[in-house]
């Protein structure tokens, strides 16, 4: 499955690979290509949104003049003054900008911490929940073929922690871990 996302001067690819995430980003400074292990991904995402505070800095700023010059016609009586209606329409058209500029994330982290970065409304919210529960199931069925088995040639503490790892990432339930601890504790008695 494959995500592509287009914003001001980028664009975002994701394709889920049977075993990774390959990331491809192309904006004014040149092109990337990654990939991601599943095993390196977190099991959470996490919604951000960017906000750009000199936009907003400038917005405030040009309506608070805007008002400090309407203040000050009327109290010297001055009468209405252009300079409002023009650091008004700027101000409108900066608030407008901080709008559009304003963008919304949904970033995955890494336990190198790294972090996957998607558009939360590119192509539109829908696609993006799709392909992350795609994303999610992939990982979760390559995990569980990689590393939820029984080896009769590790040690306990190893196993636990094998299991214990993939409890946590939510790749199996506690139901999954007890039974498979209990088989191992089993299988090495009967070896014995």
């Amino acid at each position: 499955m494959e995500l592509h996302q287009r914003a001001w001067l980028e664009k975002r690819s994701f394709v889920l690979l049977p075993n990774k995430l390959k990331l491809y980003l192309k904006d004014t400074e040149g092109e990337y290509e990654n990939y991601i292990s599943y095993e390196n991904l977190k099991s959470e995402a996490q919604i951000r949104c960017r906000k750009n505070s000199k936009l907003l800095f400038v917005t405030i700023a040009a309506i608070s003049f805007a008002i400090c010059i309407l203040l000050q016609g009327l109290l010297i009586n001055q009468g209405f003054n252009y300079a409002i209606v023009v650091l008004l329409t700027i101000a409108a058209i900066f608030a407008t900008l901080y709008q559009v500029k304003k963008q919304n994330y949904v970033i995955v982290e890494t336990f190198d911490r790294k972090k996957v970065i998607f558009l939360r409304d590119k192509p539109n919210r829908q696609a993006l929940e799709k392909f992350l529960n795609q994303l999610w199931r992939h990982r979760k069925k390559y995990l569980r073929e990689k590393y939820f088995y029984i080896n009769h040639n590790h040690d306990l503490k190893q196993q636990t922690e094998r299991l214990r790892w993939l409890l946590e990432q939510n790749i199996i339930t506690k139901a999954e871990f007890k039974s498979a601890q209990e088989d191992w504790i089993i299988d090495k008695t009967y070896q014995s």
